[in-house]
């Protein structure tokens, strides 16, 4: 497992880039709504997984969403039994957060460039 040293330069400043496994786009059924499907690893017990899209000021070629942990609020060590595999599993509507060409992933030991044809 794997984090970023440096923080966020997203919606969350708190929080820590950290490494995924999966990164896909799923649309579900009935709905015309394109979405980020992501899972990795947690580091540990207490934290919590988040899919955060960067800020910008002018809409991007490829639009950067950070896979981030944060302290859970009110997490405790006794929160899990097993603190074996913690596997997350995120998901975030691309409505409004897609670039002229798509989005770009970042972890923090990848980047995974997606191409998103007709979306805004």
């Amino acid at each position: 497992m794997s984090f970023s040293t440096t923080g966020s330069l997203s919606s969350v400043p708190n929080g820590r880039i950290v490494d995924f496994d999966i990164a896909e786009l799923r649309k579900l059924p009935f709905q015309d709504s394109l979405y980020l499907w992501v899972r990795g690893k947690l580091p540990g017990i207490g934290f919590e997984a988040r899919l955060a899209p960067r800020i910008y000021q002018e809409r991007p070629d490829y639009w950067g969403i950070e896979v981030a942990i944060v302290h859970a609020p009110g997490a405790t060590n006794h929160d899990a039994q097993n603190s074996g595999d913690l596997i997350f599993e995120r998901s975030v509507p691309l409505t409004g957060i897609v670039g002229v060409k798509g989005i770009t992933v970042i972890g923090a030991n990848q980047v995974k460039r997606i191409d998103i044809a007709g979306e805004s």
